[in-house]
């Protein structure tokens, strides 16, 4: 990853520095402990439709392309419209993942000489995927077809750096783009990854393909991050029958970005051939795959950083330098 800055220069990767400092951020900043679906942002074109909370982390609630009768084929799982707690999400729509990916091992974050524990003491789990799906997220633009979204996280112990995210969906005819930034406004080097979280309709009868470098799958359902390696993977076809990945029984795969590419191409065909969604990303080094079996739902998440490795797989980024992920979703 190459952040960007005020003077375009490439981050510093694992020099001595300062350590950061204590953390000083009002108390408004922490997790609330529900979050509630309100009016959502509506966005179309075309036939296709998405709607966007930003007070439920930012999250695309829906997606999905109206027939010439009217009626609507979800891409991604609804969210619905009942409260949920911010420490078990339902498992729909879209999230952005920061300042870093699925989960720290041990909720525990070694940078240089501090060891920092990745958890607020209020939420049991919140080391998992970061904390912008659980906060509220300022509209700062809007249309018929796009909205910005704005987070400011001043520091806290769990965190101890001042970031601002930007999250923009736009819709178009073809499908909806999704561009994510994150921007460190502490003094202070900071570690930052990125990824983005579709939760896609994975239903009897659909087939997924992409293509990977290498594919790593975790030893167990008890160990959620890359142990067993397969190298050299290329084209890769998947049914599904109603969840899950392997029969294996795991239900999550890490895929290396293919080689000579720097971009990933994973696709979904629904049952019947009318209806499928391919999601693309030129600035990821990962892509997570995740069905649990019996679920009928496979999330595609682009990463910046490979799962449990974010002690040495993360960019640094100095004051002012942004980290950037994009997710393009074509639907048809």
């Amino acid at each position: 990853m190459t952040p960007s800055g005020t003077d375009g220069a490439q981050a510093p990767t694992g020099q001595p520095g300062p350590t950061p400092p204590a953390a000083s951020g009002p108390a408004l900043t922490a997790t609330p402990p529900t979050l509630t679906p309100g009016k959502p942002i509506r966005l179309a074109r075309g036939a296709l439709v998405a709607e966007v909370q930003p007070g439920c982390g930012a999250r695309v609630s829906r997606l999905a392309r109206r027939d010439t009768r009217g009626d609507l084929f979800d891409y991604l799982v609804p969210l619905g419209n009942e409260p949920f707690s911010s420490d078990e999400w339902p498992k729909a729509g879209a999230f952005p993942m920061l300042p870093y990916t699925n989960m720290l091992r041990d909720d525990t974050l070694h940078w240089r000489e501090r060891i920092l524990t990745v958890r607020e003491a209020s939420v049991a789990s919140s080391s998992l995927h970061g904390w912008g799906l659980r906060r509220e997220w300022e509209v700062v633009d809007e249309s018929s077809h796009c909205c910005v979204l704005q987070l400011d996280c001043p520091a806290q112990p769990e965190w101890p750096w001042h970031y601002q995210a930007y999250l923009s969906v736009t819709l178009d005819e073809l499908g909806v783009d999704m561009q994510l930034s994150l921007t460190n406004l502490s003094a202070q080097e900071m570690p930052a990854g990125l990824g983005m979280h579709p939760y896609f309709r994975w239903p009897a009868g659909a087939r997924l393909t992409f293509e990977s470098e290498a594919l790593w799958r975790s030893a167990s359902e008890d160990i959620r991050w890359p142990s067993e390696q397969r190298v050299h993977v290329g084209p890769m076809e998947v049914v599904s029958v109603g969840g899950g990945l392997d029969t294996g029984g795991r239900s999550t795969w890490f895929a290396e970005v293919p080689s000579g590419t720097g971009r990933f191409d994973a696709r979904i065909d629904y049952a019947g051939g009318l209806r499928c969604a391919t999601v693309r990303s030129d600035n990821a080094s990962w892509l997570v795959l995740h069905s649990p079996a019996g679920r009928p739902y496979l999330c595609l998440e682009p990463s910046t950083h490979r799962v449990g490795e974010f002690d040495h797989d993360h960019v640094v980024l100095a004051h002012g330098q942004t980290l950037d992920l994009s997710m393009r979703i074509d639907l048809a």
